[in-house]
């Protein structure tokens, strides 16, 4: 993607006292660059040096401590805006996804011209927020300033998917894999969309403020009525556990368990996934309520944890916190498993063999209960949320219970449960 560049050039004149600098700002698309010159030593000279070294927060102080007389000085202005956006793309790129959010705002405000740059670190940070709606409206302006980007296509046909509307998703990854064809991660994205779309194409889509719910044909339609209310009320009871309150929908598809086979190449001992959206096979006359109503819980409780914490969860805890959720239902057992490091237990589950899978499903479940009786559901849920802010596990831990990983774990183990 293209980026704001800035030239500094220094013209020797030889009468000059004073050496005139020149700002040269690619507008990403406008006919024409835009220029700026001033003297070196004046208000626009230092920004314009300060912007050139990299020190974007020294050019902002230099323009917002010395403010153009002129409120429609454009080159007062899109200095400012230059040092607000690039301070904003450089805190994204170290994982400051507020701060830069903040800065781009900022820029946008003092843009002569729309910059397509500008919008599309916006749209991206409001995506990297969980603020997908935000998201779409400035991906909407820079989609119409660069109309065959492909990174803001591949971004939009990812929200899309991920709120399971197939159709739009597949159009814009098609338009995004046109400008960039041998994008492997686009190319796999489009087929896994097509693919869904070739399955819940025809299924029926019950929309609430919550949730949108999807399955196949009118007859179940008592089977989504159920879910529903299944899903308000793990919303409310998780929900309630880990301080978490909703904000945008969440999609849940209901399959046969051969199309929940095909969709998610889960193995057969899967009850459900969350990859984004909430998957769940259910199938024949005969449903498991309660059962159905602890997968549930599980997966919402995944939904939830997702949506709270942008960066890498233990499966560990990540999966026996979902577990510990399923009491709402029936309550989980952690029976005897044969303890590993929870190092060892940092990556998904879903890959491993049946045996090692039960195991790891006990021991994970066990140490949260533990977690949970020792320290209670307030620490966890302040567990989760300081994963959020970017910290480390035991750095995490540290925080919320006091005691790091490796002393919660000896400490485990050593309770004999």
């Amino acid at each position: 993607m293209a980026r704001l560049q800035v030239v500094l050039k220094v013209f020797f004149a030889a009468l000059a006292v004073l050496l005139p600098l020149t700002l040269v700002l690619d507008k990403c698309g406008a006919e024409e660059p835009v220029v700026i010159r001033a003297q070196t030593g004046s208000v626009k000279g230092r920004a314009i040096e300060a912007i050139n070294a990299g020190d974007y927060s020294a050019a902002i102080n230099i323009l917002e401590k010395s403010p153009s007389p002129d409120p429609f000085d454009e080159d007062y202005k899109a200095l400012l805006a230059k040092a607000y956006g690039e301070r904003g793309w450089k805190k994204q790129g170290t994982g400051d996804f507020p701060g830069a959010l903040e800065d781009l705002k900022k820029a946008r405000l003092n843009e002569p011209k729309k910059q397509f740059a500008t919008y599309f670190g916006l749209a991206y940070c409001s995506y990297r927020l969980k603020q997908a709606d935000d998201a779409l409206d400035y991906l909407d302006e820079a989609i119409f300033l660069e109309p065959f980007e492909p990174q803001a296509r591949t971004l939009r046909g990812q929200i899309y998917y991920q709120r399971g509307r197939l159709p739009e998703a597949v159009s814009e990854l098609e338009l995004a894999l046109q400008e960039k064809p041998g994008d492997r991660g686009i190319k796999e994205l489009l087929a896994k969309a097509r693919k869904e779309l070739g399955v819940e194409g025809s299924f029926t889509d019950r929309e609430t403020y919550y949730f949108n719910v999807k399955y196949e044909g009118e007859e179940k339609r008592q089977l989504g009525d159920l879910v529903l209310d299944v899903l308000y009320k793990a919303s409310s009871n998780v929900g309630g556990d880990l301080g978490y309150y909703q904000k945008e929908p969440i999609n849940v598809i209901l399959y046969t368990r051969q199309q929940f086979s095909d969709v998610t190449d889960a193995p057969d001992w899967s009850g459900g996934v969350f990859d984004g959206n909430i998957r769940i096979p259910v199938g024949g006359k005969d449903i498991d309520k309660t059962a159905l109503a602890a997968v549930i819980h599980h997966e919402f409780t995944h939904a939830v944890i997702h949506r709270e914490v942008s960066g890498h969860v233990p499966a560990w805890l990540d999966e026996g916190t979902a577990q510990y959720e399923e009491r709402w239902a029936r309550q989980p057992k952690a029976d005897g498993f044969t303890p590993v490091p929870l190092s060892t237990l940092d990556a998904t589950f879903i890959n491993m063999d049946p045996d090692k899978a039960k195991n790891a499903y006990a021991e994970s479940l066990s140490a949260v209960q533990y977690y949970v009786d020792r320290f209670g559901m307030y620490s966890l849920s302040n567990l989760i949320k300081n994963l959020g802010e970017g910290r480390g596990v035991s750095d995490a831990m540290k925080k919320a219970a006091g005691v790091s990983l490796s002393e919660f774990e000896q400490d485990w183990l050593g309770s004999g449960r």
